[in-house]
C-alpha cells in the first residue's frame, strides 16, 4: 500500500501556506494495483476459510476447467470486503485517467489526432471501470456469461488505455523492450478473451454423462485457457515497469467566489519574526451571500 499512502500524504498536505499539490498520475494506477492484490488475497483467505466448496465446484470452473484468480470474491463473505475495495480500485483508475488526460492536454507538440486518441481511449476506459462493478452485481452462478463479460471488457479497454500512454509520449521516453511487451500484452489479452468466450458459449450441460463435467466443456483445454489467463495477470504486474516516462502534474489551488459564496481578499499585517520590523501577509475574508 506504499503508493496509496503516498497519495494520502499528498492530498492532506494542502494548507494556507502550501496551495498546490504535485500529482504523479502513475501513482494512482499503481495504488489501484496494490488494492487489487490486497482484495484478492483477502478474498482467497475468507473463501478458503468459510466457503471452500466454491473453490472445488462453481459455474465458471465448470465451463473453463480451472479457477480464475478473481473467483474467490464472487461469493460471501469475501464479497462484503472485496466489493467496497473494488470501488476504491475504480476511483483510483478513473483518477489516473483524468490526470493522464490533463497531462496530455498540457503536453507541447501533441497533435490533434493524438489528443483525440487519448481523450476517447481514457473516456472509454473510465466507462469500462464504472461498468466493471457489475462483477459484484451479476452472480457468477446465475449468469456466468454476463458476469464474465463485465470482466472481459476491462481486458479490452485496459489494453487500449495502456497503449495510448505510448501514443502520447515521444519514443525517446519509451522503456527498452516496450514494443515487444505491447505485442505480447496484445496477444495474451486477445487469446485470453477469445478462449474464455469460446468455453463459455460452447458449454453444454446436456453433454454431461455420469457427472463428468469435462464432456460439457468447449474445445479449449483448461490448461491452455488458464495459461492465457494467468499470463494476462502477469502483464498487469509488468505494466508499471513498462509505462513510458512522463512528467507529473502540479495543481495550484485557490479559494474563489461562486453563486452562494463570496471570497474577499484583504491584507492582514502580522510580524514575520520576533524582533524584526518586517510585516506583511495576506489572508481572506469569507462572506456567505445568503
Amino acid at each position: 500500500m506504499c503508493k496509496l499512502l503516498k497519495i494520502g500524504r499528498q492530498v492532506s498536505g494542502l494548507n494556507e501556506s502550501k496551495r498546490f499539490i504535485e500529482y504523479n498520475p502513475e501513482d494512482y494506477a499503481a495504488a489501484g494495483g496494490e488494492v487489487f492484490v490486497f482484495a484478492m488475497v483477502i478474498s482467497w483467505i475468507l473463501t478458503s476459510a468459510f466457503n471452500p466448496d466454491v473453490l472445488k465446484r462453481n459455474a465458471l470452473k465448470d465451463r473453463v476447467g480451472y479457477n480464475n484468480l478473481c473467483v474467490a470474491w464472487d461469493t460471501f463473505p469475501a464479497k462484503f470486503i472485496a466489493a467496497p475495495l473494488f470501488v476504491v480500485i475504480i476511483w483510483l483508475n478513473i483518477r489516473f485517467m483524468q490526470l493522464d488526460f490533463w497531462r496530455a492536454s498540457m503536453t507541447e507538440g501533441l497533435s490533434k489526432t493524438q489528443w483525440r486518441a487519448v481523450y476517447w481511449s481514457n473516456s472509454l476506459s473510465v466507462l469500462s471501470w464504472i461498468g466493471s462493478i457489475l462483477i459484484f452485481v451479476i452472480d457468477a452462478n446465475e449468469a456466468p456469461i454476463a458476469h464474465s463479460a463485465a470482466f472481459l471488457q476491462l481486458v479490452v479497454f485496459g489494453y487500449c488505455a495502456f497503449f495510448m500512454n505510448f501514443v502520447e509520449t515521444p519514443p525517446m521516453y519509451h522503456p527498452r523492450g516496450a514494443c515487444v511487451f505491447l505485442c505480447v500484452y496484445a496477444l495474451v489479452s486477445t487469446l485470453f478473451g477469445v478462449f474464455v468466450c469460446i468455453q463459455l458459449y460452447a458449454f453444454d450441460p446436456g453433454r454431461i454423462v455420469e457427472s463428468e463435467i469435462e464432456k460439457a466443456r468447449g474445445p479449449i483445454p483448461w490448461y491452455v485457457c488458464a495459461s492465457a489467463d494467468y499470463a494476462w495477470f502477469c502483464c498487469l504486474v509488468l505494466q508499471g515497469f513498462m509505462r513510458p516516462r512522463a512528467p507529473s502534474v502540479r495543481a495550484q489551488y485557490a479559494l474563489i467566489s461562486d453563486d452562494d459564496f463570496i471570497v474577499r481578499s484583504c491584507t492582514a499585517v502580522r510580524p514575520m519574526g520576533i524582533g524584526k520590523n518586517t510585516l506583511a501577509s495576506s489572508s481572506f475574508t469569507f462572506m456567505d451571500t445568503e
